[in-house]
């Protein structure tokens, strides 16, 4: 283009094209040219003009569809060249990051794996919360399936009696399908080896309709099969299948033996169907006998109901609630009041366990701020190092985009790298928690699957952005001229300094708010072991036995057997004491049921609700129960014999006051049929549903006028009484060698067991909460360091002037305290938030206890006192000559 050409162009063009590129423009202006330098040709050929305008335009052709095409390649053109530099620009970004972080070793690596440990165990419980909360049901119509319970005034009752759960399924239209479940019991399996127990539930035909998943191989249940009468058909769990069958696909239509019974194998059930193990599991139909049918009393289903297409959930339990008003006020003593309470499946199978998870989550998610507060003050402090490097780059053209950029580009490569690391640690925790005793369903699903490398990659780019934003901008904020002249030393501070120190408070406030949730449950745990049992836990074996129905087809050779196994055990050289129960303290609740005395109308003060369990003489021995008022049960108190019973201190209190209950008569029957005992006995409460959870009202009946097939059995040994495990296998095969031992543990094991969550999630806040201490102590002593380095010359100067190594010390550690003191006054507010969210989780312990939160504030500024005294002794060493030679 010559000079006159290039004068056509607009003034702006001509002195801006270069500012950024505008294609459209470009070509806008080059057809201008062009077609105006027709124009002038025509002209000069001695044509007017107008007809040499005309004359141009014919010859051009379609200018628009030119223009059009143009501005298309064009764009592509500059798109591409964009890219091109836009990736050449991040390469070499990259690849002097890279140059960057190997000329610092140091502070690479300590970088790198204060990230790991952050992001490594985010990730981890990330995992877990994945697999527990967020990812969908298994079931083909997971979002469609309601757990279905009754009310009892505000309070859900969940286990259904067998009569209204046969009249919702007949009767409740909106629901395409209402399944129950009845169990977990255990079956004992023969035939395959030793007896082997197995867990087993009975299902309904239309539970698997509700809770569809395809099966392995073979079918489940059908309607025709579960009846009272039909052929037993039973479904394996794949582990059953598979480690018990060796994985053989003929196993269908293959008869097993399970308590004597012969049942024949019709499917085995996926996987997903176990949400938490044990994973050797069988299924048989519900089956339930007419007289069943009509229990509107005995609570013992759990009952699932699919909602029809195209029908609102909430339509669906309103009918569901109409037919259960109309049921509560046929049976106004049977435990419920007509009203019916419904929630999705995924909240019935996760219930308490959501909050735990997601306070672990914020937990390690606090930590990884710490860490990223720890790399952004390390940040900071290179920054001040690379200044005379970041003044001479601005200085040779580069502007503060590029160089935040690049900045941020080392951040990320920093983030990148502790996310590497991380994720082995990730699998390592992952792996250590499927393993775990921990009850929290699909827990054994958790794995670093693909949402969880996303959310790991995108933490990454995250905690690139958290951490090295601020320190690159505040690192291209320099005065050129001065930082060149002062040869890159800092002159003025201040604002760097005052953010180092507020994010230090910040990792301190954070640091708070982990210890104090740790030292929550670690004081409710400490109250809770203050917590008697009501019975002596120590050297106490359990297990559970049960006789097949079909040797054992009536109580009195049920009771009779048992008999034979209590003198065959106790006969063991070391049981000190043997007793039976339907089922031991901490080990589940019995029956639930209603208890009143004479006189009362089942509505006043004289009914209540009671847990009635079965004990057999010599139970409240072995145990360790006080007997507080009148006699054991005998072995003379047989079916002949006038009915008895046994009632806890709590469930006399209640029905009698400060009155004596021995010899007065009490009832577990309904008030129209009541069926009188005698109370002969009044035993002290226990914490039999755990040691959190208030002593039940109980109702015992002697085992000899109510027996089970299915019973714990007790064991107190006068030596270690898990040595006496093989000699009590040996004596309960003398009597029967087709029953099998079930859930055989101490019964320190079974309470140990049931708080397994309660202990690892304290175990894991006080882990995170000593690391988040660790990492804001790392953070303190950093700053007091740096600042120590900044202020050399001051103490130089002070020193000569006749300032003490004690003055001197004193300073320093004076600006720790002051950290100390607020970090610890921000943490104090938020973490009296924060606590609120542990009230369900704590026993004994207000969220706001001052034991706790005072011990964290001693132990905080201790720790930061403790990481101040290295550079404050470091500041007494400083030559006064060398420091004011240095200035």
């Amino acid at each position: 283009m010559s000079p006159r050409d290039d004068e056509r162009l607009p003034a702006w063009r001509r002195y801006l094209r270069f500012w950024r590129s505008d294609a459209p423009a470009d070509v806008s202006d080059e057809l201008a040219f062009h077609l105006e330098s027709t124009v002038d040709e025509f002209v000069a050929a001695g044509m007017s003009r107008n007809d040499a305008r005309d004359a141009a335009r014919k010859k051009f052709g379609d200018v628009n569809r030119i223009t059009a095409t143009l501005n298309t390649l064009s764009e592509q053109r500059e798109r591409h060249m964009e890219r091109a530099e836009r990736f050449q620009n991040f390469r070499q970004d990259v690849v002097f990051a890279l140059r960057q972080l190997r000329k610092s070793p140091g502070f690479t690596i300590v970088a790198v794996l204060t990230l790991a440990l952050g992001i490594g165990a985010t990730s981890a419980i990330f995992s877990v919360v994945d697999s527990v909360l967020l990812q969908p049901l298994p079931y083909a119509h997971a979002n469609r399936v309601l757990s279905l319970c009754q009310r009892n005034g505000s309070d859900p009752v969940c286990w259904l009696p067998f009569g209204n759960y046969n009249s919702w399924k007949q009767r409740a239209t909106g629901f395409e399908a209402i399944g129950a479940t009845w169990g977990p019991s255990s079956l004992t399996l023969t035939g395959q080896g030793d007896p082997t127990p197995v867990q087993a539930t009975q299902a309904s035909a239309s539970y698997w309709k509700a809770m569809w998943i395809p099966p392995v191989i073979g079918r489940y249940f059908t309607e025709a099969e579960d009846r009272d009468g039909a052929s037993r058909v039973a479904v394996l769990s794949t582990a059953l299948w598979r480690n018990r069958f060796g994985g053989d696909r003929n196993v269908v239509g293959r008869t097993i033996t399970l308590n004597g019974r012969p049942y024949t194998v019709v499917g085995v059930a996926p996987p997903d169907y176990i949400l938490t193990p044990p994973t050797e599991m069988v299924w048989v139909p519900l089956a339930p006998p007419a007289s069943r049918l009509a229990d509107f009393g005995d609570h013992e289903l759990l009952i699932y109901g699919l909602v029809k297409p195209g029908v609102a959930p909430a339509a669906a339990v309103r009918q569901l609630a109409q037919i259960e008003a109309g049921l509560a006020k046929e049976n106004p003593h049977a435990g419920y009041d007509g009203g019916v309470i419904a929630s999705p499946l995924i909240d019935a199978v996760t219930g308490d366990h959501r909050l735990v998870l997601y306070l672990l989550l914020g937990a390690v998610a606090l930590v990884l701020l710490i860490a990223c507060g720890n790399i952004a003050n390390l940040l900071l402090a290179r920054a001040n190092v690379r200044r005379g490097e970041i003044a001479i780059r601005g200085a040779l053209g580069a502007t503060t985009r590029r160089l935040v950029m690049q900045l941020l580009t080392e951040s990320l490569l920093l983030a990148v790298g502790g996310a590497v690391v991380g994720l082995g640690l990730a699998l390592a925790a992952v792996r250590f928690l499927v393993r775990s005793p921990v009850p929290l369903p699909r827990l054994q699903h958790a794995a670093l699957n693909g949402p969880v490398l996303a959310f790991t990659l995108l933490l990454a780019v995250a905690c690139s952005v958290i951490f090295g934003l601020v320190p690159a901008l505040r690192a291209t904020r320099i005065d050129l001229q001065l930082t060149l002249r002062d040869g890159g030393r800092e002159s003025r501070g201040g604002a760097r300094h005052a953010l180092r120190r507020a994010l230090v408070v910040g990792e301190l406030c954070m640091a708070q708010v982990l210890l104090v949730g740790a030292g929550l449950l670690i004081h409710s745990s400490i109250r809770v072991q203050s917590v008697s049992a009501g019975f002596d836990t120590h050297n106490l074996l359990a297990f559970s036995l049960s006789l097949p129905g079909a040797r054992y087809p009536d109580e009195a050779r049920v009771e009779a057997t048992f008999q034979q196994i209590d003198a065959s055990i106790a006969a063991i050289p070391g049981v000190a004491a043997e007793g039976r129960t339907l089922v031991a303290p901490i080990y589940g609740n019995g029956w639930s049921w209603g208890a009143f005395r004479e006189g009362s109308d089942g509505h006043d003060a004289g009914s209540v609700g009671a847990n009635m369990r079965m004990a057999s003489a010599g139970y409240f021995s072995a145990l360790g129960v006080r007997l507080l008022r009148g006699r054991d049960f005998r072995t003379a108190d047989g079916v002949d014999a006038p009915s008895v019973a046994i009632v806890s201190r709590g469930l006399a209190k209640r029905l009698y006051g400060r009155a004596d209950p021995i010899g007065r008569r009490i009832s577990n029957g309904n008030v129209e049929n009541p069926k009188w005992k005698e109370i002969v006995g009044v035993v002290d409460d226990m914490h039999a549903n755990g040691l959190t959870d208030d002593p039940p009202l109980e109702l015992y009946m002697p085992s000899t006028q109510w027996s089970n097939p299915q019973q714990t059995l007790v064991i107190r040994g006068s030596v270690d009484v898990t040595t006496l495990v093989p000699a009590i296998r040996r004596a309960v095969a003398s009597v029967d060698p087709l029953l099998a031992l079930v859930r055989v543990a101490t019964m320190q094991q079974a309470i140990d067991d049931q708080r397994a969550l309660p202990r690892f999630t304290t175990w894991l806040l006080s882990l995170l909460g000593a690391t988040g201490l660790i990492l804001a102590a790392i953070g303190v002593y950093g700053v007091v360091a740096y600042s120590v380095s900044q202020r050399s010359h001051e103490f130089g100067v002070r020193m000569a002037l006749g300032a003490t190594a004690g003055t001197v010390q004193g300073m320093v550690l004076r600006q720790g305290v002051a950290l100390a003191a607020a970090g610890v006054g921000v943490g104090l507010v938020v973490a009296l938030a924060a606590g609120r969210i542990l009230r369900g989780l704590t026993f004994g312990v207000t969220s706001y206890d001052p034991v706790t939160f005072i011990a964290v504030a001693v132990v905080l500024v201790v720790v930061t006192l403790l990481a101040s005294v290295i550079p404050a002794r470091r500041a007494t060493r400083i030559d006064p000559l060398e420091a004011l030679r240095g200035s």
